[in-house]
């Protein structure tokens, strides 16, 4: 049993990180090195399903892509049949194209940095010696760009590899990985299997950790200036190669945007009924068995908190990390990315047994689930943070201390002021991530913890598509905005490789 899952579990997280590179790997060349009007747009656009809540990009996908979808509908409106004819969202199918939809964004963002900062002189001085374009491909350009491709395909692999969510939704019982048998048998006070799988899961996910953060120190070039990168102008490209790049890039914004537009589309229409209704939007407001409005304040209230926390621990890890001494700044680096190779059910399993029995938590968890969402959401935060240190001129700080002010005083009235927009854009990380978290927060709530995230599970388990992509909506919506402050503020503040 044991072999089979973790066999399962490999051969989806390789599956889906092979399509995702090679769904990816274009897109990345195209937005490098070719320039065009809506570029920025569509950078953007590509972004948006990565910065989404896991559970609601189910919602979109089964929408978009499953049966009595809106691809479906529209085909079976075409050929005249009463049945569903085109299905992708069920399955080990489903299950690899619902992680390559959520995953592509890595991919792109990642190898196409490292191409913007390949010197454009290199490729010129090969071009004047003769070189062709498939020889400065192999041994200029991919030579430059494997340390990302690596560190993308080692992300993706990581994020597949503990992927609950999706295939919890897709999977429909039939398929189960070792976060799906975690669960499943933890439930069933199973502890001794529980305990032996998250053993192995760690094992696999801590080594894979291990050699991300490796190959990640080789990308850290220091980058070339934007105008000196060498870009076509998509006018200057032959028809065929136009036609190609217009292709991909229609194809790549409906695959990102039209999950999207399926959770807006059937949060007002039930597909069942065949009818338009605000019943899904009514629900959120609604107290009860099956009302959303306790899961959105629960979402809400855990998020804040959550978000409160992760700041808390962020400011001083990040602050350690620029210490000048030889002990502090590696230990607070192991701190920090420790939660990278720990999955959320690893964490919930490890909370529930260490702390909620012992001191009697089970009864009302809630505190658990906040502490789990703060420290998911750590790595993300502290990097924001260590960024936006490493952006105060130390001038300052040394001219307070000339002045005879102490460290509290330099951090308080030096350094915390210039540090806001570095801890707005933290605060966002944090409470995006932790009010779409449903991994562990499914691990641990009682119903009376239960948030929007859980719920929409829930809700989709009983087929209440409306009320499940009106709660996926305003996920999406809180998510969005909170991409938008992180982008603003990031560009304002000359930006930093999260």
């Amino acid at each position: 049993m044991t072999y089979r899952i973790f066999s399962f579990t490999v051969l989806q997280a390789v599956l889906s990180t092979m399509l995702t590179l090679i769904l990816g790997l274009p897109g990345a060349f195209i937005l490098a090195r070719t320039a065009f009007r809506g570029k920025s747009l569509i950078r953007a656009a590509i972004i948006v399903p990565f910065v989404l809540p896991s559970i609601a990009v189910v919602v979109g996908f089964m929408r978009m892509f499953g049966a009595y979808g809106l691809i479906d509908s529209l085909i079976m409106s075409v050929t005249g049949s009463s049945e569903s004819v085109f299905n992708l969202a069920s399955g080990l199918t489903g299950i690899v194209l619902a992680h390559a939809l959520y995953n592509i964004p890595i991919v792109i963002l990642m190898v196409s940095a490292s191409l913007e900062r390949l010197s454009p002189e290199i490729e010129e001085s090969a071009e004047i010696l003769g070189a062709t374009a498939l020889q400065r491909l192999i041994r200029i350009i991919i030579p430059h760009i494997a340390s990302s491709i690596l560190a993308a395909t080692l992300m993706v692999f990581l994020f597949c590899f503990l992927s609950l969510p999706i295939v919890l939704a897709l999977g429909q019982g039939s398929f189960s990985t070792l976060e799906v048998r975690i669960w499943t048998v933890f439930r069933g006070f199973n502890y001794v299997e529980a305990s032996a799988l998250v053993l192995l899961q760690s094992i696999v996910t801590i080594s894979v950790a291990y050699a991300y953060v490796q190959s990640s120190r080789l990308t850290e070039i220091i980058p070339t200036t934007t105008a000196s990168i060498k870009t076509v102008h998509f006018g200057s490209l032959s028809a065929e190669k136009r036609t190609a790049v217009l292709i991909y890039v229609i194809i790549l914004v409906i695959i990102c945007i039209g999950p999207i537009a399926s959770v807006i589309h059937t949060a007002v229409y039930d597909p069942i009924r065949g009818e338009y209704t605000l019943r899904g939007l009514m629900n959120l407001f609604r107290v009860g068995t099956g009302g959303g409005l306790t899961p959105l304040i629960n979402s809400l209230v855990y998020a804040g908190l959550s978000t409160l926390f992760a700041i808390a621990m962020g400011l001083p890890l990040a602050y350690a990390r620029k210490s000048r001494t030889r002990v502090v700044p590696p230990l607070a680096s192991v701190a920090t990315v420790f939660p990278l190779g720990i999955s959320s059910i690893t964490l919930a399993y490890g909370l529930m047994t260490m702390v909620a029995i012992p001191l009697r938590l089970s009864l009302n968890p809630w505190p658990l689930i906040v502490i789990a969402q703060s420290i998911i959401g750590l790595p993300f935060t502290t990097r924001s943070l260590e960024i936006a240190f490493s952006k105060i001129d130390q001038d300052l700080i040394d001219s307070a201390e000339i002045l005879g002010a102490n460290v509290l005083q330099r951090f308080f009235f030096v350094e915390l002021p210039l540090l806001t927009p570095g801890l707005i854009v933290g605060a966002s990380f944090a409470f995006a991530m932790a009010i779409g978290e449903m991994s562990a927060t499914l691990f641990i709530a009682l119903p009376q913890n239960i948030t929007l995230a859980v719920a929409i599970y829930e809700y989709l388990g009983v087929r209440k598509l409306v009320e499940a992509s009106s709660a996926a909506l305003v996920l999406i919506l809180i998510c969005f905005v909170m991409f938008i402050v992180i982008q603003r503020l990031s560009e304002a503040s000359g930006g930093g490789r999260l």
